[in-house]
């Protein structure tokens, strides 16, 4: 791996070089899963480390207690192997799921607490890679996205569209006679108000679950409807121009910032979707990426799902074992546990 850590021009404030790979900053936010964080980051690296340049880990002030150590050790793993490459921040403030409150934004210590803030505001780099703590990258994600790049002010996985009721063609022919949206056409179909919220009260009619958006629709989207209330890139592996938007958004301008959860009547639009819609409103476009070839995410929470918790936690330590020794070797060193052998009665 030692290969792929090569400071990059970027982080180092020296023009790139022609023929040099392009490099960019990676934000993750992570809330205790340490083996799974392990497990994203050394993968990133070892896939695509010759387009990363500096590596900014916000931590979530609370951890889990279904931890088998402190999610802080590849911090310090990853400090003592890319130095300042890698910078490590922890907010007073944790928002979670929470609607942030546009009247505090120009509050600094509170604005820290929105997820990837404190990367978005201070990276030198010209694009951002956001990333959630819990994948595993397969490939050269960041080369691909990169290429795919274009003009777009990000790029990555386009839309929740497993719950827009503008993914069903039952609705869409018969309120707007049109065929459905999707990832690649999610730019031609922008319904005025009262179709789309018309796709909402058909959707529960027929017993399609949608969630509660259009109960806080007039607030919002009755003066702009499009992009709709699953529009987003999905934030769990996607790469954003800073140049193109970071000027717009908090604290630099009046527009949402990419981890801000925005207020939409009883429920929360989700994480990323506010920023999508203030970047439309803007002019600029999003581009669709596949992720699957080269990406794998699953879900495991510390609060709410334990069982799926502790089985990824228990995949993620398998697959450190199998492709990242040498981590788990300095693990075992600084924490004086032992994770290198499988349990005696593991049916792996």
């Amino acid at each position: 791996m030692a290969g792929n850590l090569t400071p990059s021009a970027a982080a180092s404030g020296v023009a790139e070089r022609p023929g040099t790979p392009e490099t960019v900053d990676v934000a993750v936010n992570i809330f205790a899963k340490p083996f799974q964080t392990a497990l994203s980051l050394l993968s990133l690296l070892k896939h695509s480390g010759e387009h990363v340049g500096v590596i900014w880990l916000q931590f979530e002030p609370y951890g889990s207690r279904y931890d088998a150590i402190a999610p802080y050790y590849i911090a310090h793993y990853l400090r003592e192997r890319l130095g300042e490459r890698c910078r490590v921040f922890q907010p007073d403030f944790w928002l979670a799921r929470e609607a942030v409150d546009p009247a505090r934004l120009g509050d600094a210590a509170y604005r820290s607490g929105i997820r990837y803030q404190y990367a978005f505001e201070r990276s030198q780099s010209r694009k951002l890679f956001l990333m959630h703590n819990d994948v595993l990258v397969l490939r050269d994600i960041l080369g691909a996205m990169l290429r795919e790049m274009g003009e777009a002010f990000a790029v990555g996985l386009l839309g929740q569209c497993w719950n827009c009721p503008a993914h069903r063609e039952e609705l869409t022919r018969e309120v707007m006679g049109c065929a459905a949206c999707g990832p690649l056409s999610y730019a031609d179909f922008q319904p005025g108000y009262a179709a789309l919220r018309s796709l909402y009260t058909l959707a529960r009619q027929r017993g399609i679950f949608v969630r509660p958006y259009d109960k806080g629709f007039a607030d919002i989207f009755e003066r702009r409807p499009w992009p709709l209330p699953e529009c987003r890139i999905n934030e769990w592996a996607c790469l954003l121009d800073l140049e193109k938007t970071r000027p717009h958004c908090a604290p630099f301008g009046p527009s949402f910032p990419p981890g801000a959860f925005q207020q939409c009547g009883s429920a929360c639009l989700d994480i990323s979707v506010p920023w999508f819609r203030d970047m439309h409103a803007l002019g600029l476009r999003a581009r669709h990426f596949e992720l699957q070839s080269y990406l794998k995410h699953w879900v495991g929470t510390g609060n709410k799902s334990p069982r799926r918790y502790a089985l990824a936690e228990a995949n993620a330590l398998k697959l450190l074992r199998r492709h990242y020794p040498e981590y788990l070797q300095w693990l075992a060193e600084k924490s004086g546990q032992v994770f290198l052998s499988e349990p005696k009665d593991s049916d792996d």
